[in-house]
């Protein structure tokens, strides 16, 4: 994960949680790397380190992770949607270009 990506999605975390120190962030960080892989493997291309819309989904990823990691519940239908949607978008992009 390239640096200043890293920087933003982890500043967007911790506004996101309210959290103001730094005792964190060597969770936070690997999380974030975690979160990336993952939405990666569910077929999102996020090689575009300056979207705007990619280090959103990082950041809504690794926080509904962070909140939830304690209960089993699905992943919201806010998330659904912007993964299922960026995977629709790069099939029909690839699709296009054959």
């Amino acid at each position: 994960m390239d640096e200043t990506l890293l920087a933003n999605c982890l500043q967007l975390l911790k506004l996101d949680l309210s959290i103001t120190h730094n005792l964190r962030d060597d969770y936070f960080i690997n999380a974030l790397k975690t979160s990336k892989r993952e939405i990666e493997k569910m077929g999102v291309d996020l090689s575009d380190t300056t979207s705007v819309e990619d280090t959103k989904l990082i950041v809504d990823y690794t926080v509904w992770n962070y909140r939830k990691r304690q209960e089993d519940v699905g992943l919201p239908r806010n998330l659904k949607f912007r993964i299922h949607n960026r995977v629709i978008q790069k099939a029909g992009a690839s699709d296009a270009k054959s």
